[in-house]
């Protein structure tokens, strides 16, 4: 655990009495020797002032074994501090640890010692042991007890009976106490301690963070989950040393005073609450990266933010009451994704960048937008326009999207028909639910992976409509209820391998990129899965030449299409793995990650 070098440990040794208790001068025994404790300010290593510490208890180490010395008191001021005289046998000793005690009697600090710390003690001498040269670490099992039990008497009072069970008084293990992330040393003891979750559950009703949290020196995260009651954060927190909020389900309403000196947050995330405003404060914050504030009541998006903002990587605004965005929102240089989801009364945005602004992703899921916003030409990797207003696309506004662009979603706009679009870079199309009644023209997307054309009325899936489309991999269909048929020749494309079929090896041409075609629910559908969409040799695996993959069959979806079967393998000892995952849209991400990689 690190801290500042405030103090220095000095261990003296002389001899010690051999007399009775009642006497005020001791008589040293043959082979005995004194040993005194000091602590100086700003010398030794530890989390303490020198004011806090009362007694002390050191461990040494001699020949195997552990001596643990009886524990003496601290006399002294805030200056420097000495221990009473102890007595110790000739020889040398490791010096282990020491504890300390305030005046109450409740450990307030364990140090750790490394190995090659010893002192020699001889008769008629005296020696010195300096500390921090050789302190490991501090361990503050109790202090951080004591913290948090001070936490859960600011918010749920002083009967320990009201606290989370595993944060009361007589438990002793920090290692049981919920809520809590932190490391352990090598000793089991908690070393770390990296982030607080509160929750209703732990903290019922808790309606302000009490100050205490800036006092936790290792505290990198604070979570508030799912308390109504909880509407303040401490004014102090700039004295934190916290990296990450998350509020989350809360009554929630406004930042406090001097938030935005935060020296360390970088992440910021307040969800499902209160706030009515953002204010342009936040921008202020030094090394802010991650924002998310959705689901609150914000209708604006200061400028005066926009501007400030150049540091954020990740800006999300789900779920709320946005209608228009701030000129200069995309002058944020470093935000690779906007994402601005579920606001319906966003039907507008600005149609420009900034100079060098290079956005990665838009997505504009359920909003009101009637057409594809200018602002999506130019570079971009990722459109997303589910469910939003539009009732048609046409060729021009498809062709000035960007040549880098990888992904687009139309989902659930009743566009009827989707002309031709001629893009190098697109690898994944979504028309779920357009209206469409035919398989759009797809030759001149010569990349694309995955085609989504579920919830239409698609009648037939005819010949060659896919020949211009080679590294298709996943094709959905589903909930077609008039699709019909499924031709043989798709021109889906096939590689030719070597099969043993009967007492022949033969060419069979089979696919090599299709992976998944989802047909359920399309009762209609009268489909034979072709015999040569199993036992089909894998993807070969660049530098793991001991790793050869099994054999694969194409998975199809067929729930509820009893008119769609497959035909058995004709491959002799064909042990093509077949397992078939139940829900497509976990598949479907699956597929998509290996892709990308």
């Amino acid at each position: 655990m690190k801290a500042t070098l405030l103090f220095c440990f000095i261990i003296c040794a002389a001899l010690f009495t051999g007399c009775s208790e009642d006497d005020e001068v001791a008589t040293l025994a043959e082979g005995q020797g004194e040993v005194t404790f000091k602590f100086v300010r700003n010398k030794v290593f530890t989390i303490s002032t020198l004011e806090d510490m009362a007694r002390l208890k050191v461990t040494l180490e001699k020949d195997g074994k552990k001596i643990d010395l009886k524990t003496v008191d601290l006399t002294g001021n805030e200056d420097e501090l000495t221990s009473e005289v102890l007595a110790l046998e000739e020889g040398t000793y490791q010096v282990v640890k020491y504890v300390a005690y305030d005046n109450k009697g409740a450990q307030i600090q364990e140090a750790y010692v490394d190995d090659e710390n010893s002192v020699t003690v001889k008769h008629g001498e005296m020696a010195t042991f300096y500390f921090p040269i050789s302190i490991r670490f501090v361990y503050v099992n109790n202090q951080l007890r004591n913290q948090l039990f001070g936490l859960c008497e600011q918010v749920l009072g002083t009967d320990s009976t009201k606290w989370p069970k595993t944060w009361r008084v007589e438990n002793e293990d920090l290692l049981t106490w919920e809520n809590l992330e932190f490391e352990v040393d090598d000793y089991g003891n908690i070393s770390y301690l990296a982030t607080i979750i509160f929750d209703n559950k732990a903290f019922p009703g808790m309606k302000k963070l009490p100050g205490l949290i800036s006092t936790f020196s290792t505290l990198e995260g604070i979570q508030i989950l799912d308390i109504p009651e909880f509407e303040e954060l401490p004014e102090n927190l700039d004295k934190s040393t916290l990296y990450a909020i998350l509020i989350m389900n809360t009554g929630f309403k406004d930042f406090p005073k001097n938030f935005e000196k935060m020296k360390n947050l970088r992440s910021l995330t307040v969800v499902n609450s209160q706030l009515t405003e953002l204010p342009a404060r936040l921008g202020e914050l030094p090394e802010l990266r991650d924002l998310e504030i959705s689901g609150n009541s914000i209708s604006e998006f200061p400028a005066a933010l926009a501007e400030k903002l150049q540091k954020v990587v990740s800006l999300r605004m789900n779920d709320t009451k946005l209608t228009t965005l701030p000129s200069n929102m995309f002058s944020m240089k470093m935000v690779s994704t906007f994402d601005f989801r579920n606001n319906p009364n966003l039907n507008s945005m600005p149609e420009s960048r900034g100079e060098g602004v290079r956005m990665g992703g838009l997505l504009l899921d359920n909003c009101g937008f009637t057409s594809i916003p200018k602002i999506a030409k130019g570079r971009l990797h990722t459109l997303t326009l589910a469910n939003n207003k539009i009732t048609s696309v046409t060729e021009s506004e498809l062709n000035a999207l960007s040549g880098e662009l990888a992904t687009l979603i139309l989902d659930g706009n009743k566009i009827n028909a989707f002309p031709k679009m001629n893009s190098e870079s697109l690898m994944e199309l979504k028309l779920n639910n357009c209206g469409l009644s035919a398989i759009p023209n797809l030759s001149a997307l010569p990349n694309l992976r995955s085609l989504a054309l579920a919830k239409n009325n698609i009648t037939a899936i005819g010949d060659g409509v896919f020949s211009k489309n080679p590294y298709l991999s996943i094709l959905d269909f589903s909930d077609n209820a008039g699709l019909t048929s499924f031709s043989e020749n798709t021109g889906i494309y096939l590689r030719e391998q070597e099969d043993v079929i009967g007492e022949s090896v033969k060419n069979v041409s089979k696919p090599f990129y299709l992976h998944c075609v989802n047909v359920d629910n399309c009762p209609a559908l009268n489909w034979q899965v072709p015999a040569t969409w199993c036992c089909i040799e894998n993807f070969k695996m660049e530098n793991k030449e001991d790793l050869l993959l099994p054999r694969r069959n194409v998975i199809v979806y067929n729930r509820n299409s009893s008119g769609v079967t497959r035909a058995t393998c004709p491959v002799d000892g064909c042990k093509a793995t077949y397992a078939l995952p139940r829900d497509f849209d976990e598949y479907l991400e699956s597929i998509k990650k290996k892709l990308n990689e």
